[in-house]
């Protein structure tokens, strides 16, 4: 390194100067920091400097491994991560990230991450003693930290990803799966709990949402996103337009109706039943276009004034009426939309006109569910093949 006195502005400037070879073009090039002064703390600075701006430009020729922290990569990779993908994708790949690097400690290099560490962190995940998680969700944190490290090679920060050699043991979940589909559906008498306790505590507003739910097999942020605007009448009938949802962000705190939904196959008009009109009707009566057909403050009339249901507030509504009607199921607005699966599949509604209509193109729980009620509805009629001969 060496150090030119100049003159900027009629002020003295010192750039520090460093020289390295290229190891595309086997030429050398240069690199260089300015200061207004050359202190021996400057001095070390600016060295430091150079050496990470000769390792950067190294890096991206691909012949070097960049320097940075976990901590450092991961709010790179975010940063160009939020750009990619949906919202709710971004959010639950920052929750695994997060509790990733947490684990890993935030200063920890990345190439310092082993594949025997990942293994050990994985098995930690699925086997503990308290509160173990499932086969779906490690394969979910795993997808999200093997992009990660693709990142992380992609652009110089590691050589190899230690995620290509991950072996995971998984676990055995046929009784678990078979448990989790009976209970993630509810009996029609539970059904009927859940909106009798919530009209004789006034919640009108979260009754109504909870029975359109189940009227129709919306999601709950599709059921928050509707406007007056979206609801369609022809021929006598009318329809619900699905074509967004509503997003909860943070930092600060804030909703925005997308202009898309969840999946593209989210992308549907439903018709709805005599029940399902009454209180679509209800819940637009006297409202603008634009206005929510949900809200906290019903009273309100247009979009601005409005306060849009929140998903994790219903839920734990929805948590305290399950205690107190005991209902022995960790229930969930999701669980009224596979309560209209299971009660179409008792229908006899055909699985592909389900899916179409819950806009899941190829939804492995509405499949799963759509089966289980189907045997079940068999093996009663195998149960009760004898009555024929009393006719």
């Amino acid at each position: 390194m060496w150090i030119e006195q100049r003159s900027i502005h009629g002020k003295v400037r010192y750039c520090f100067i460093e020289r390295y070879k290229s190891s595309l073009t086997g030429h050398y090039r240069r690199v260089s920091v300015t200061y207004g002064k050359k202190t021996p703390q400057v001095v070390k600075t600016a060295t430091r400097e150079l050496e990470e701006k000769i390792q950067k430009a190294l890096a991206e020729e691909g012949h070097a491994i960049r320097r940075v922290t976990l901590q450092e990569l991961e709010n790179r990779y975010l940063e160009e991560y939020e750009k990619q993908v949906r919202y709710r994708t971004y959010h639950n790949g920052k929750l695994f990230l997060d509790e990733f690097v947490k684990a890993c400690g935030a200063n920890t290099q990345p190439r310092n991450i082993t594949t025997v560490w990942l293994n050990r962190y994985f098995n930690d995940q699925l086997y503990r003693d308290k509160r173990p998680l499932t086969n779906g969700t490690v394969k979910s944190k795993k997808g999200a930290i093997n992009l990660f490290f693709n990142y992380a090679v992609s652009f110089g920060f590691l050589s190899e990803n230690p995620m290509d050699k991950v072996r995971i043991t998984w676990k055995d979940e046929t009784a678990r799966r078979r448990d989790e589909i009976e209970n993630k559906y509810l009996t029609m008498d539970e059904y009927h709990k859940i909106i009798n306790d919530c009209i004789d505590r006034n919640l009108y507003h979260y009754a109504d949402a909870f029975k359109l739910q189940f009227l129709t097999g919306m999601r709950f942020g599709e059921l928050s996103a509707l406007q007056v605007n979206d609801v369609i009448e022809e021929d006598g009938k009318m329809y619900l337009r699905i074509d967004s949802t509503m997003i909860w962000k943070e930092n600060p705190a804030r909703h925005v109706i997308s202009d898309t939904p969840k999946t593209f196959a989210g992308l549907r008009t439903i018709i709805l039943s005599p029940e399902a009109v009454d209180i679509v009707k209800r819940r637009m009566k006297g409202k603008d276009q634009d206005a929510l057909l949900f809200a906290y403050n019903q009273m309100a009339t247009t979009y601005d004034q409005q306060r849009p249901l929140n998903i994790n507030t219903a839920n734990q509504v929805l948590k305290r009426v399950a205690t107190r009607q005991k209902i022995d199921k960790e229930v969930t607005t999701h669980y009224f939309r596979h309560t209209h699966v299971s009660v179409l599949a008792d229908m006899n509604v055909p699985l592909r006109v389900i899916q179409k209509r819950v806009g899941h193109a190829n939804g492995d729980l509405t499949v799963k569910i759509y089966l289980h009620v189907t045997k079940k509805t068999q093996e009663d009629f195998e149960n009760r093949i004898s009555e024929i001969d009393q006719y």
